[in-house]
């Protein structure tokens, strides 16, 4: 088993990076220098799934940002292009079942969970080496992801939408889940000011300048906001401050139901349900509301 100081929780994260100058969503970006600045955390390995970019932009960037910036020693595993590889085993598969046979691992499952519902459908003797995944996605009934001023479609469970089924293994599976969703980080902002304190940072901290304010060039443009929300930050921050995340304990099942990013056309889609009034007995930790030292935290990590 790997030595771990004490106090310190072994993590893997499992990304889909698309950081980049243009119009590309830079919260996993944000959420691996988070981690590499944070000394709560031991990281065992990162792998990269499709999602935000094509796996084929994806897992160069993945690779850049952890030889760049990751511990001295980290390495990076190429996992799933697509949903269908469900099931596959990848070089992130076998990485994170070996990583899980040394030592119990939090996985953060930043992207669509195609690679780690692979684990545990592959390897379902784990699920008790896993402390906890916490993944990006989920939502309340009749909730919809909307942002700014300018009547935008709302936003797609992005990360959920991509493998529903992926999920569905999750739930069925004895592995603790906690669902960092779209509740919890709609109210963070990154705004310009932040991205300006970026700018005269360390070098990591520099590397995101560019994306981000392409980004929130987008936003300000699409949804009338000053600033737009770091998605996959919140997963992170759940491990590193948990103190600074409000969650409760909800059940969890998927449903089909109009879709309601295309209210004009109403076919169905999936949408993984948490409420007090869900049936199911599978129960899940939904993180809802960042106490107010939690920009504050993100910052102070961004920044070293």
């Amino acid at each position: 088993m790997p030595e771990m100081a004490a106090g310190k929780t072994a993590v893997w994260i499992d990304t889909d990076p698309s950081v980049a100058p243009g119009v590309h969503e830079v919260d996993d970006g944000f959420a691996l220098i988070q981690a590499f600045n944070s000394p709560e955390l031991e990281i065992r390995g990162v792998s990269v799934v499709y999602g935000n970019a094509p796996f084929e932009a994806a897992w160069p960037i993945g690779q850049e940002i952890v030889a760049m910036f990751g511990p001295k020693g980290l390495k990076c595993y190429a996992g799933a292009s697509r949903a269908e590889q469900l099931g596959e085993e990848t070089d992130a598969s076998r990485a994170m079942a070996a990583a899980l046979k040394k030592e119990r691992l939090t996985i953060l499952a930043l992207g669509p969970v195609t690679n780690v519902a692979t684990l545990l459908k592959n390897h379902p003797e784990l699920y008790g080496q896993i402390t906890a995944i916490v993944a990006v996605a989920g939502r309340r009934p009749d909730q919809h992801f909307s942002a700014g001023n300018k009547n935008a479609p709302p936003f797609r469970d992005f990360n959920f939408e991509l493998d529903a089924p992926g999920f569905q293994v999750l739930l069925d599976s004895k592995a603790p889940i906690v669902l960092a969703p779209w509740e919890v980080s709609s109210k963070v902002w990154m705004k310009r000011v932040d991205i300006d304190r970026l700018a005269a940072a360390s070098e990591g901290a520099r590397y995101l300048v560019k994306p981000a304010s392409d980004w929130l060039g987008m936003w300000s443009d699409k949804f009338g906001t000053d600033g737009f929300n770091p998605f996959d930050t919140l997963a992170v921050g759940f491990v590193t401050s948990p103190d600074l995340i409000e969650c409760e304990n909800l059940p969890a099942e998927i449903r089909s139901l109009p879709d309601d990013t295309k209210p004009q056309k109403p076919a169905n889609k999936p949408y993984l349900i948490v409420s007090k009034d869900v049936a199911s007995k599978r129960t899940l930790r939904y993180c809802h509301t960042p106490k107010p030292g939690f920009k504050d935290d993100l910052m102070r990590r961004l920044l070293k």
